[in-house]
């Protein structure tokens, strides 16, 4: 029972928060924190230059440091938020739970985003508007088989001659700083352009790919059978090492200590709006266009194609032909069973996760009321996620604003978004008023404190 207990511990761990956010962040969507779709259309809320940097607000601002701007969400496409709550209070007994493995699908989706601004604001100057932000974001994505479920909940006393085949699980995340610089511009009356460029500074990156894991339980030892790769970037990732007779170092252990900056890149940004009659903007950005190259030094690269014996009895392995390898599995994740063989370390650079925003507005009362549609899609790995949001948006004064929002294809038909803008304080969900809180998949929300600055915008169709 003591095994049963510590292997469900180092296993569920990596099925719900995942080993590589918790190894990479020192701790810790296809609901974006990178933007509240229901604050788009908010013409007085700065926030929406996240998400087009053409979309100039009414007027200048400046972000209270830290608090000014941040967004989180958490989404999936089989585990809720009352799964989410359970884990939390009650470790990993959620993997006794019939009704938790039931509602699974073979392939469950795990995303986390979290953004913030440690600095940022706006102004006008002539008829173009600048933005200068100092921030930072935690974006992490894991596919976990059904299978891989299973194995962690019976691990402790697998059925003699029990076979897990577990394939096709994934894991990507990233933590980077960043520095930005936009600008937009009206080309005419109709036209607007703008971009932004960031500078970044990678603070830890992780790509792992298992492909298979095949798991043959016998009385005392198991038949292993595993594929796949790793990378991983990050200063202060300490990997621990233990070798065989033939020369070879799998991973025995990692731990992340004094974390620092691993690699450095650059993003672009790029909108445009265009209004084909004075009620009626059509508008489109691409975000996050770049890469990140990470040094030679803080990177580790293993690979595992083995097959093998896995003593669960002793929680040791044998590997090659090592008698004396008999290093304890971590805390985390179980490295002896999936023998991972570290290769040289290289250089490496990896791209960001891009998003298109295309939407239209329609508008009212001089643009003080408005219905708005917008089409997000984020290409996130290993697949690209789209939502399609439906917005009904009032905004009479810079210092008040009201939108009411609907997902259409993720949030089956049990939740609405929520904007509001009240003076310098706006926050805003995606998926916030619902029938059944303790049901729902998706979850995001955006805090925003900001203080005018300088003069407003001036509206060459109105004015």
């Amino acid at each position: 029972m003591k095994y049963k207990n510590c292997i469900r511990k180092r296993v569920g761990l990596y099925l719900i928060v995942s080993f590589a956010v918790i190894i990479l962040s020192g701790s810790f969507s296809n609901a974006f924190a990178q933007g509240v779709r229901t604050s788009y259309f908010m013409d007085n809320v700065p926030f929406r230059l996240k998400m087009n940097p053409a979309l100039q607000p009414t007027r200048g601002f400046f972000n209270i440091p830290a608090v000014g701007a941040l967004g989180i969400s958490a989404s999936s496409n089989t585990i809720s938020i009352e799964n989410f709550i359970d884990i939390i209070e009650n470790d990993n007994d959620f993997l006794t739970s019939e009704k938790f493995i039931r509602q699974l699908d073979n392939k469950n989706r795990i995303d986390l985003d979290v953004t913030t601004d440690i600095l940022s604001f706006g102004f006008y100057s002539g008829k173009g508007f600048w933005t200068i932000n100092v921030g930072a974001r935690a974006i992490a994505t894991t596919t976990i088989p059904r299978q891989m479920f299973e194995f962690a909940r019976n691990s402790g006393e697998l059925e003699l001659g029990k076979v897990y085949d577990i394939r096709d699980m994934e894991l990507h995340a990233d933590i980077f700083g960043e520095v930005g610089i936009g600008y937009s511009r009206p080309v005419n009356e109709r036209l607007t352009l703008g971009g932004r460029i960031k500078f970044l500074a990678g603070l830890g990156n992780m790509d792992a790919e298992i492909n298979e894991m095949y798991i043959n339980a016998g009385n005392r030892d198991w038949d292993v059978k595993t594929r796949g790769k790793l990378k991983a970037s990050a200063k202060g990732l300490e990997v621990v090492s233990a070798g065989d007779n033939e020369g070879k170092k799998y991973i025995s252990d990692v731990d992340y200590d004094k974390p620092n900056i691993s690699g450095y890149g650059a993003s672009l940004d790029f909108g445009a709006t265009y209004k084909i009659i004075p009620n009626l903007t059509l508008s489109a950005a691409i975000l996050d266009v770049g890469f990140i190259k990470w040094s030679k030094s803080s990177t580790t690269i293993a690979v595992t194609d083995s097959e093998h014996s896995y003593s669960a009895s002793s929680q040791s392995a044998d590997i090659g032909s090592s008698p004396d390898y008999t290093t304890q599995p971590s805390d985390v994740f179980d490295w002896d069973l999936m023998q991972f063989e570290e290769m040289e370390p290289e250089s490496r650079s990896t791209t960001l996760r891009s998003t298109l925003n295309v939407g239209a507005e329609y508008t009212f009362l001089k643009g003080k009321l408005g219905i708005g549609l917008l089409s997000s899609t984020q290409f996130l790995l290993p697949e690209a996620y789209t939502e399609l949001t439906l917005s009904g948006n009032y905004h009479p004064n810079n210092w008040l604003g009201t939108t009411l929002s609907y997902s259409f294809l993720h949030s089956e038909f049990k939740t609405l978004g929520i904007g509001l803008k009240l003076g310098p304080v706006f926050i805003g969900s995606d998926y916030l008023m619902t029938k059944a809180p303790k049901e729902v998949k998706r979850v995001n929300g955006y805090l925003g404190i900001s203080i005018p600055l300088g003069r407003g915008r001036t509206n060459y169709w109105y004015d």
